[in-house]
């Protein structure tokens, strides 16, 4: 008997944090032979990295809340039935039968549209700490699957307890297949292999404390393979050169699988992405958060993390040319610490968190 592929909404986007968890379902949902459809926004990078996929868009005129001033936000209010008719529009001419959301407000819409359908919504959360769309989100979905555990109270106070799973950030599968098996094994001998980076466009404190951190640095003792994003390349790759640093600087790698496995640690950010990808390839982090994002999420993945020795926290308005330094020189005297600090991590990878979460959605629909 031929099965009858099941249609399947995946709704969110604007960020990268957004978008890679929808595609790694996304491909995931394809290999079932199930049919696709992702909703997004006009202005994300979902309009970009979706087509590129392979999958079909449909583009939304979704707005955020937060940042935004009075006017924009009582704007996006009066603007929500409109958006959310036209995801109505798109669930029925699918004919969708269960929307998962991957956050974020250009989720809102479709999740409100799935609603009065009544059709099936399941929510993945990746921070530790969920957003205002999330939690709102969380009072209609049946399923609700968290990245880290620290998440779950949030929605159980929400009067959840029964919807909420555990199981990890979705990755993209040539993520997860490139780390196959087990992580790197690394000996932690000298020069120590640091890897830097703030995500695809870098991270200025970053840059700059690593500059402002030459003099105090034993470079002998390090290789560094430094994403500066485009606005600092030129002028952090001179100050390597200009220190005598053993030094690679990008604008933006491709290859992060790659870079994963060549590092000995890293000195990052601590997006919900970046924490699941570090436990992956096993890799122990020097960690400083963004200090602004709006509900200060990056803090609590690092201390997702650094609580389970698989990272140091380096708290964003503290950090400085002089904490780093100091945080380099302990490491880099201490090879055992940093083995088990990847030790650490490995043990908290969920390779599997993709079908997880979609075996789960399909029991739900059977039910």
């Amino acid at each position: 008997m031929t099965r009858v592929p099941r249609r399947w909404i995946v709704a969110g986007g604007g960020t990268g944090g957004h978008v890679t968890p929808a595609l790694a379902l996304g491909e995931r949902i394809a290999a079932r032979g199930d049919e696709v459809l992702f909703l997004g926004t006009e202005r994300g990078l979902e309009t970009r990295l979706v087509p590129a996929a392979g999958f079909s868009l449909v583009a939304l005129p979704s707005r955020p809340l937060q940042g935004r001033s009075r006017a924009e936000r009582a704007a996006v209010w009066l603007g929500l039935p409109r958006v959310t008719l036209a995801a109505r529009r798109a669930l029925l001419r699918f004919r969708a039968e269960i929307v998962v959301s991957v956050g974020g407000y250009a989720a809102v819409a479709p999740v409100l549209a799935a609603a009065t359908l009544r059709l099936p919504i399941a929510l993945v959360n990746t921070d530790a700490v969920p957003g205002l769309a999330n939690r709102a989100a969380g009072r209609l979905a049946r399923r609700i699957f968290v990245g880290f555990s620290g998440a779950s109270p949030v929605f159980e106070r929400a009067g959840a307890p029964d919807r909420v799973r555990v199981t990890g950030v979705p990755l993209r599968r040539a993520l997860v297949e490139a780390f196959r098996g087990a992580p790197p094994r690394r000996t932690f001998a000298l020069p120590l292999r640091l890897l830097v980076f703030g995500g695809s466009q870098g991270a200025r404190q970053i840059n700059e404390a690593m500059l402002a951190a030459l003099p105090l640095l034993d470079l002998a003792k390090l290789e560094i393979f430094h994403q500066t994003g485009e606005a600092d390349r030129e002028r952090v790759a001179a100050a390597y050169e200009a220190a005598g640093a053993r030094a690679q600087v990008v604008a933006f790698e491709p290859e992060m699988p790659a870079r994963y496995r060549w590092a000995d640690l890293a000195l990052c950010r601590s997006g919900a992405l970046t924490v699941a990808e570090l436990a992956l390839a096993g890799l122990p982090a020097l960690l400083v958060p963004y200090p602004f994002a709006a509900n200060d999420e990056q803090s609590a993945n690092a201390r997702e993390l650094a609580s389970a020795g698989a990272a140091h926290l380096l708290p964003s308005k503290q950090f400085s040319a002089k904490m780093l330094s100091e945080e380099l020189g302990a490491l880099l005297a201490d090879p055992p610490r940093l083995r088990a600090m990847g030790e650490r991590a490995a043990e908290l990878a969920r390779p599997q968190a993709a079908e997880d979460i979609i075996e789960e959605c399909v029991r739900l629909l059977d039910a």
